[in-house]
């Protein structure tokens, strides 16, 4: 009797899903088989798409490459949904909707109708399906072939034209890979087969830009079916391809090459990895991309390729300084290490470039020694087998950043929200471009201050979505069109040209291009659109918008009564024009804000204040400025304190239109009077005080001690010790009645500094208040912790300390400060206002909650 197993399938939207898997099935193909469509792609371990987590249960892992499942990953609970089986009952979490796991791809069956070798490597597969006109798919998009006489499939690439009545596909011969023994051995004409699809979101946008066209062994598969689909339509676009191989056996379709360039369609050339090639070229693809081939930039670049290709395109294009106007890609998947003890599951490239057999040991079993020519692409070694102790050449091993939210910044080590001016908290190398479930998406775009990349690739993908699905959606899916986009018409006021919310407008905007995918049933398409980054980029820049384009709106309407209508034409011009006019208003809202605001923090982390009340003291100028700038762009609701009253401007500043998050505060903040006036204010705007940042201070005088009347030192004392420990003590009884906070204090590493004793005690005793103060509130559950400046370069002051050395002898006292502050640093430079509030930040959020009674050097090495 076969065993079953209960398998949890809990989803992101809180729906939980019930599977009776046995135990020979994977947890992806009992899903399937029950109609949940949870995210997968390759289904043999190679690309990480249907990666999810283990919340309880025993699962055989499977096998798998470590390019989609890293070995921490899998120590952590996770897992690849097809590939690992259970061995009880189980919970999943998927890294998906509901809804989207319930959109399905369309089954076809067809018929062989011829197996042409074109090499000995390669094989060109033909097949006729019933009803052609239900396969609709994009130039560059895959289906997935379940191989006769099997229970497997794999995915292969359209070589074919959309229009074009046969279907073709190549396929990369590997011995005793499943389709590549099909084909070698049994294949015959009449067979019936059958494909599941379309997939993907790697296809031809349309666009006037001319094309720079790269594809790598079977990857010229795609590509030929872009190449198609611009002869059908007659298109005027320039286009060169490079088609590289590793030997003159894998060189395939030149004939072809050749007619297309004789039409006009095409410039082209070719080379060959291997050193004895009869090719003209021997070398990699980069070797033949010239500077030409951008077009000043406004050149497209599609890549359909393995790994290290597209990456050595990547890498190509950034050190030449190149920046197409979009970058797409399709990557293939890096063959694992075969293992001796067990069945191998086998693989296969989305492109065609099967690699049978070549699977990951499954969990316990000892594998055998790589083969070294399994790591050489195109004939170069581009990594070596991670049973060595170098990991392989070109596998991010950074996986713990792989999962990430769908409507996050950054993905992977790659971001994909365009940047305003924020950036991240570290500035990430590019990298793969992922989304929640691991899917590579493979676009690219300048950001959206520098072009209008996002919008245009909106454009794109809908342009294709729409030649998916028009003509084909039931009454019910119109309706549902319509209502999504009736719910954006309340917020434009179309006679004055405004928002009436902007917040709402980008709501209920996402939603309705959302749909347009949705209504595919090809997630691929939705993730991709989602990955651009659109609503994030709209929440980000129309924040305080006023201007609205008047058709925003109303474009949403023409759009859906177009697709009621059927007309194709007028949808594809709608959309272009909707494209315009969002664009227009991005454009209006930038200038808009540029012109009232100064720029935001360079680095930030979004949402990682939500639902605090900090209060900043002072916060008018330099640290504590960027400190709260920080602040209010991660979330956090803000008192500002400070005895200059241009505290109030940027309190104005920074708050919203529609509900106000700062609220600024003026007091002597040297007296008892003025710390507690500023922390009642805090207290009777916004109930508490979660976490108190103390920054006021700062050298006034330099020179050495004998040479400070008692007048001065009174003076550096009351400015650099006494705010913080009124400030300390205003606040401690809110917090010790709430039943916790966070206390930041700001010392220095001029505690041995030269020139500035006064100071320098006065610091001392910020340290002594940070760590006696920490031990009396820790049981309180308040940490207090502090950062230790160094040297820091700042905007002029507005409001300056003291009065600027003036004789040759006060200047040579102050560059001793300098001198020594630059010499100290290990990294022999100052540091900006925006490391320093970098720091703060860290200490007050709930990442740093096990650090307290600590002071953190922010002084480039220098320890104080």
């Amino acid at each position: 009797m076969t065993t079953t197993h209960q398998v949890a399938l809990s989803f992101e939207d809180g729906v939980t899903r019930f599977v009776t898997c046995t135990e020979d099935q994977s947890v992806a193909d009992a899903s399937y088989r029950s109609r949940i469509n949870i995210p997968v792609d390759c289904s043999d371990g190679a690309c990480g798409t249907c990666k999810a987590f283990c919340e309880s249960g025993d699962y055989d892992g499977g096998s798998y490459i470590s390019d989609a499942l890293s070995d921490d990953e899998s120590e952590q609970g996770y897992l690849l949904a097809c590939q690992a089986k259970p061995r009880s009952d189980m919970v999943v979490q998927i890294a998906t909707t509901s809804a989207v796991a319930k959109t399905s791809a369309a089954t076809h069956t067809g018929i062989v109708t011829a197996v042409n070798r074109l090499s000995d490597t390669t094989v060109d597969l033909r097949i006729e399906v019933a009803e052609r006109g239900r396969l609709a798919f994009l130039p560059g998009q895959y289906v997935n072939i379940a191989v006769p006489g099997t229970d497997v499939t794999r995915s292969y690439s359209f070589s074919n034209g959309p229009d074009d009545p046969e279907l073709t596909f190549l396929v990369k011969v590997t011995p005793g890979g499943m389709m590549s023994d099909y084909l070698t051995e049994r294949a015959a004409v009449g067979d019936e087969i059958e494909l599941t699809g379309p997939h993907g979101s790697f296809f031809l946008r349309e666009s006037d830009a001319p094309l720079l066209l790269l594809a790598g062994g079977t990857g010229l598969a795609p590509i030929l079916s872009i190449l198609r689909t611009l002869v059908a339509i007659g298109s005027e676009r320039p286009v060169h391809l490079v088609y590289g191989a590793t030997t003159d056996e894998d060189v395939v379709e030149l004939d072809t090459l050749r007619s297309l360039a004789a039409d006009g369609i095409l410039t082209w050339e070719y080379c060959v990895a291997d050193e004895n090639t009869s090719a003209e070229h021997q070398g990699y693809v980069t070797s033949l991309i010239g500077p030409e081939h951008f077009h000043d930039g406004d050149a497209a670049v599609y890549l359909c390729g393995p790994p290290p290709m597209v990456e050595a395109v990547r890498g190509f294009l950034s050190e030449e300084g190149h920046e197409p106007s979009g970058f797409y890609y399709e990557k293939f998947a890096l063959a694992a290490v075969p293992d001796e003890k067990a069945e191998p599951e086998p693989q296969a490239d989305r492109a065609g470039e099967q690699r049978d057999g070549d699977a990951e040991p499954p969990h316990g079993a000892e594998p055998r020694e790589p083969d070294e020519s399994a790591w050489q692409v195109l004939g170069q070694r581009v990594a070596s087998a991670w049973l060595s102790a170098a990991p392989p050449s070109g596998v991010d091993d950074g996986d713990d950043e792989l999962l990430v939210h769908g409507d996050a910044r950054g993905m992977r080590t790659r971001e994909i929200l365009p940047r305003s001016d924020i950036a991240p908290l570290t500035v990430r190398q590019v990298d793969d471009t992922v989304v929640a479930d691991g899917y590579v998406i493979g676009e690219e775009h300048p950001s959206i201050h520098s072009s209008d990349a996002i919008f245009d690739a909106r454009q794109g993908l809908e342009l294709g979505a729409l030649e998916l699905v028009i003509g084909r959606l039931t009454t019910q899916q119109v309706s549902g069109y319509r209502l999504l986009a009736q719910a954006t018409v309340p917020y434009v006021d179309t006679d004055n040209e405004r928002f009436t919310d902007a917040h709402a407008y980008t709501e209920t905007n996402a939603a309705f291009h959302d749909y347009l995918f949705t209504l595919t049933g090809n997630e691929h398409l939705l993730r991709a659109y989602q990955a651009l980054g659109v609503k994030g980029a709209m929440e980000e820049t129309l924040r305080s918008a006023v201007w609205c384009h008047p058709d925003c709106a109303q474009d949403h309407l023409d759009i859906v009564d177009a697709f009621e209508a059927g007309d194709r034409d007028r949808a594809r011009t709608l959309i272009v024009d909707h494209a315009r006019n969002s664009k227009a208003t991005m454009r209006q809202a930038m200038r808009d804000r540029r012109a009232r605001r100064t720029p935001r923090p360079r680095f930030v982390s979004p949402g990682r204040f939500d639902g605090k009340v900090v209060l900043v003291t002072g916060a008018a100028q330099g640290i504590g400025e960027a400190t709260a700038r920080r602040i209010n762009a991660e979330g956090g609701t803000l008192v500002l304190a400070d005895r200059a009253g241009n505290v109030h401007e940027l309190a104005s500043e920074l708050a919203e239109d529609d509900a106000p998050r700062a609220f600024g505060v003026t007091g002597d903040l040297e007296t008892w009077a003025g710390a507690q006036a500023a922390v009642d204010a805090a207290v009777a705007e916004f109930g508490r005080v979660d976490v108190a940042i103390h920054t006021v201070g700062g050298t006034i005088w330099a020179k050495p001690f004998e040479h400070y009347p008692p007048d001065q030192i009174e003076a550096e004392i009351n400015r650099s010790l006494w705010p913080t420990l009124w400030g300390c003590r205003a606040v401690a009884p809110h917090m010790i009645s709430a039943g916790g906070g966070t206390i930041v204090n700001v010392s220095s590493v001029a505690t041995r500094g030269l020139n500035r004793v006064p100071y320098a005690a006065a610091k001392g005793g910020v340290n002594a208040i940070t760590s006696a103060l920490a031990l009396e509130l820790a049981p309180h559950g308040i940490r207090v912790v502090a950062t230790a400046p160094g040297g820091t370069e700042a905007p002029p002051r507005r409001n300056p300390r003291g009065p600027a050395p003036q004789t040759e002898q006060e200047k040579d006292w102050y560059r001793t400060i300098v001198d020594q502050t630059t010499e100290s640093a290990l990294m022999k430079r100052y540091g900006t206002v925006d490391e320093q509030a970098a720091a703060l930040c860290f200490l007050a959020s709930d990442e740093s909650s096990y650090i307290t009674a600590t002071v953190l050097p922010v002084a480039g090495g220098d320890l104080g």
